[in-house]
């Protein structure tokens, strides 16, 4: 089931100019943050495009930067609504469909299906996820996410 913080999700204007700025805060206050390479990788949630950037921890809670790919996606609307911050919370899941079921059976508030997540150069699913509504998790998203590895910068 759920096991762990998988990583914090900020939503950023430009992820380019975000990596740099954390790169520069990690290097003073958690230098183990820049210990592998950090890439920045255009995805895809179902239909919408996104960029991200993942500082890997390496086995404890990674830093997930998050710009959106153009003007007309909902995490644009989002980040013209609420400027740049903390996206989302994401717990990982090795049995996915199980945690989701179970959510639902008790009563937690989650969008209605399981979204299939892949890189933009590949049409092969890597990883799923869902999420957790904020009017049920007192304003905060909350986002289950099948098991991954950070690889050379990329979620895998």
């Amino acid at each position: 089931m759920v096991k762990t913080v998988a990583h914090v999700c900020i939503l950023v204007k430009d992820i380019d100019q975000a990596i740099e700025h954390y790169t520069n805060i990690f290097h003073v206050v958690t230098p183990q943050l820049l210990k592998r390479k950090v890439a920045r990788q255009e995805r895809y949630a179902g239909d919408e495009k996104y960029i991200t950037a993942f500082f890997d921890s390496m086995g404890g809670c990674d830093i997930q930067l998050l710009q959106p790919f153009d003007d007309q996606s909902p995490l644009y609307k989002r980040l013209k609504k609420h400027g740049e911050g903390v996206h989302h919370i994401c717990f990982s899941s090795s049995h996915i469909e199980d945690t989701y079921r179970l959510c639902k059976e008790q009563g937690i508030s989650v969008n209605d299906q399981i979204i299939a997540e892949r890189a933009d150069d590949s049409d092969k699913t890597d990883i799923r996820h869902f999420w957790i509504l904020p009017q049920y998790a007192h304003g905060a998203l909350i986002e289950v996410i099948d098991d991954y590895k950070v690889v050379d910068g990329f979620i895998r």
